[in-house]
């Protein structure tokens, strides 16, 4: 960032050196609910779904809901802070992710839960698309501008690690409400100190920015109306009237997406930078790779909850091995790029992801907590083998001049990934559970048969394991013929 884009002397504007480490705090405190929420949510969706009796073609749309506007919103939140300010733009993202949080935590009934998540997510776009940015606004100028986002980076972390185990403990200490009223004291804070600690903005607004939103609305279209028709498909038939015309308007708008797309100025995506195969390749990796994982959070805690009847303080602390075991491998898997280069480590994360996948097959009644450790252990693993190599291997073929737009579009990969898969996951499970139990699609979740979960479990997760499987064979046989690198530089891009 240049000197003109940093806003803050914090002497001159009345305030102490020393309050730009509680704004940081402000900044982390919103940090830990926008992540905490990315996985509290699915643990305590079994629990949602029984207290509304609902079914899980209704259910899913909690989290689909909320993962739709981040997909939708992400990329354009830096553009929406340069064009009305960062500073005012996240501090409305503090207030109405906690107020959202309030509603979703008082809501009467599911569809009300659902609407109410659809505005959490607009707070949660605005704070994790700008909160690194009001961080360089406060740090940029200072020496300990590498501990301030070092510590942003931990907060990250720590609630993604931990956010499974909060939930159940949440949840087993009152209800699912709990998970969304946990928001309210740690945004009041956030709101309180952002407030008092950051300085008044010198905001003038970039006229240069343009906020595409007419590819936001098309890539709305797109998710909701494939969404919908995964729903309908679960409720009736996926070649019932209505799926198929809510296929077609998804796919007819994703053409008119990348049309429109391809002729902005300013566009969400900018498709020439697919044009290098590197890119192109390993981005789409990434969206199944985040299918997968969509369909773990999603499908364990209904299968450990009902059918394995465990506690919820216990599904909390088990779903947390895959995110530890991620972690811990992480830094491995780093010191191994460097020294063996990214080339024959992503086939080996994406076929430790399969096996993963695999053992998740094999989830019975009789699964003990050890057995499930020891499966979700090797998700973890393959995680931590793929993800570094993989991101290695975009950015070091990334010009300086694109790192941040090709940055965005990692996180939006994996964002489409979930949401996608979470989709996916509700279809594909639903209908091998009641295709086992014989039972109608309306059936509440815990009135299912143990056995019927255990043969979902086998099906739903062959079928992931194939997909990664046929990922990895064509990422490995890519990889392993593909010449030097070729910068994106180097591509054309007009």
């Amino acid at each position: 960032m240049n000197s003109e884009s940093v806003p803050q002397n914090f002497s001159s504007s009345g305030r102490s050196p020393s309050q730009k480490w509680w704004a940081l705090l402000s900044v982390g405190l919103g940090f830990t609910m926008f992540t905490l929420d990315n996985s509290i949510v699915n643990i305590a969706l079994p629990s949602i779904t029984n207290a509304f009796h609902t079914d899980l073609a209704t259910a899913q749309w909690v989290i689909v809901s909320y993962l739709i506007v981040l997909t939708a919103l992400m990329l354009s939140a830096a553009r929406l802070g340069n064009m009305f300010g960062r500073q005012k733009l996240f501090q409305s993202g503090l207030i109405l992710f906690t107020a959202s949080s309030l509603l979703c935590g008082l809501a009467p009934g599911i569809v009300w839960l659902i609407g109410f998540r659809v505005l959490q997510g607009l707070g949660a776009v605005l704070i994790a698309g700008l909160g690194m940015a009001m961080i360089t606004e406060l740090f940029g100028t200072s020496p300990q501008y590498g501990l301030a986002l070092s510590l942003a980076a931990m907060t990250l972390s720590l609630g993604s690690v931990f956010g499974a185990s909060v939930g159940g403990f949440l949840v087993a200490l009152g209800d699912w409400r709990a998970i969304f009223l946990i928001n309210i004291p740690i945004g009041i804070i956030a709101i309180f100190l952002f407030t008092w600690c950051v300085p008044p903005s010198q905001f003038q607004r970039d006229t240069s920015q343009y906020f595409d939103g007419l590819g936001s609305i098309l890539l709305v279209v797109v998710m909701v109306s494939f969404s919908f028709g995964m729903s309908e498909g679960q409720k009736q038939r996926f070649d019932s009237a209505i799926a198929l015309i809510l296929f077609a308007i998804a796919v007819i708008s994703l053409i008119i997406f990348v049309w429109v797309e391809s002729r902005s100025r300013q566009p969400i995506v900018d498709l020439s930078l697919f044009r290098n195969p590197i890119l192109t390749i390993n981005l789409l990796t990434m969206v199944v790779i985040y299918i997968a994982i969509a369909f773990r959070l999603f499908i364990y805690p209904f299968f450990l909850e009902l059918a394995l009847k465990y506690p919820i303080d216990q599904v909390g602390l088990l779903m947390i091995t895959y995110p530890i075991t991620n972690a811990i491998i992480a830094p491995i898997s780093g010191r191994l790029v460097d020294k063996f280069g990214s080339r024959f480590l992503i086939p080996i994360g994406l076929m430790l992801l399969t096996f993963g996948c695999l053992l998740a097959s094999t989830f019975t009644t009789q699964l003990t907590p050890l057995g499930y450790v020891f499966r979700d252990m090797v998700l973890g693993i393959g995680l931590a083998m793929w993800r570094m190599p993989n991101n290695t291997d975009i950015m070091s073929n990334t010009p300086p001049n694109r790192v941040s737009i090709v940055s965005g579009l990692l996180n939006e990969s994996s964002m489409v990934g979930q949401t996608l898969g979470t989709v996916l996951a509700s279809a594909l499970f639903a209908t091998f559970v009641f295709s086992s139990a014989n039972l109608p699609r309306t059936t509440p979740p815990a009135s299912l048969p143990p056995q019927a979960f255990v043969f979902a479990m086998h099906w739903t997760f062959l079928f992931v394991a194939v997909l990664l499987g046929i990922t990895a064979i064509c990422n490995g046989l890519f990889h392993i013929a593909k010449r030097p690198p070729t910068k994106l530089s180097n591509m054309p891009f007009s």
